[in-house]
């Protein structure tokens, strides 16, 4: 079964970005974000009312779940789409989310104190350097630096979230966990998507001319079901069940998919980057073929 969740997770993911482009159309960065966020929410509480999990929450965990809803949920949601509609291309950005494995194996070793395999060590250090090497060959897009850098913060965000899932919520439900994310991530956004104001101060208004209403709308409504709540849910229990960096390579499998998708939108894809691909590909076959062993969980939340 985890490798069933590998490869759903691994499909939505990919073409999440081209959804994203395409709510972009008449929807704002964080409009888009907050949607997903609150929809995905609301579709797994009303699968929570027929498959109850009551838990009462301390005050620590409420503060866990708060950080980990925006670093790992509201932040990456809101930059996504921002710097894909500022830079007009998605399958490159969806390639910098293949830094996860590596950001996830270093921030495992100070709140897990797991140190990697060399298994591990040689899979995620040969993924990154066939995704550089892709990287570098469309660096020549005049795409601007401090969007690059924007962009980057995404794959340690979610690193560093779901490591910090591991660490402290181990011991929670995972259907419980993936809806207050959701809805905690959601609902701090949701005051600057009544504030124009503040939206426009930070250049997250929506598009000048919104068009291709229906369209948006339908891409926002699967992303929110499918690509946000069902989606994370299942990687949440790949995270606790399997740990942060099995699950966290999922996200070697969706550049590849982000690129081709981009091939879809005409957006150019060179030789050089597939065989980054093939060098991905390879490299998350190495890691992960007959690495979905359950790893002992908490029992107890651990200490805070």
């Amino acid at each position: 079964m985890p490798y069933l969740s590998f490869l759903f997770i691994c499909a939505v993911w990919g073409a999440s970005f081209i959804l994203m482009e395409r709510a972009s159309h008449a929807l704002g960065p964080v409009a888009i974000a907050t949607s997903r966020l609150l929809g995905g929410a609301l579709v797994l509480a009303v699968y929570r009312w027929f498959n109850p999990q009551r838990m009462k929450l301390s005050l620590a965990a409420w503060g866990h779940i708060l950080l980990v809803a925006l670093l790992a949920n509201a932040l990456p949601f809101v930059i996504q789409p921002y710097v894909m509609t500022q830079a007009g291309e998605h399958g490159y950005f969806g390639m910098m989310v293949a830094l996860v494995p590596l950001a996830t194996m270093m921030a495992s070793i100070p709140m897990l104190g797991i140190w990697p395999s060399r298994r591990q060590l040689f899979g995620v250090l040969g993924g990154i350097a066939c995704l550089a090497a892709a990287v570098y060959d469309v660096s020549n897009r005049g795409i601007p630096p401090g969007l690059l850098a924007l962009a980057l913060s995404v794959p340690l965000s979610y690193a560093i979230g779901n490591t910090y899932i591991k660490w402290k919520l181990d011991h929670m439900p995972p259907l419980v966990l993936t809806i207050n994310f959701l809805a905690v991530g959601g609902l701090l956004l949701l005051p600057l998507q009544f504030s124009p104001t503040a939206l426009a101060a930070m250049h997250l208004e929506g598009p000048a001319l919104p068009h291709d209403w229906t369209l948006a709308i339908a891409s926002v409504a699967f992303l929110s079901v499918v690509g946000t709540g069902i989606a994370i849910l299942l990687f949440i229990q790949l995270v606790k069940h399997q740990g942060p960096l099995f699950a966290g390579m999922v996200t070697y499998v969706v550049p590849v998919l982000a690129l081709f998708w981009g091939q879809y939108d005409n957006e150019r894809l060179t030789g050089t980057q597939l065989l980054a691909i093939g060098g991905v590909l390879a490299m998350v076959a190495f890691v992960q073929w007959g690495a979905a062993e359950p790893i002992p969980s908490t029992l107890e939340p651990l200490p805070d």
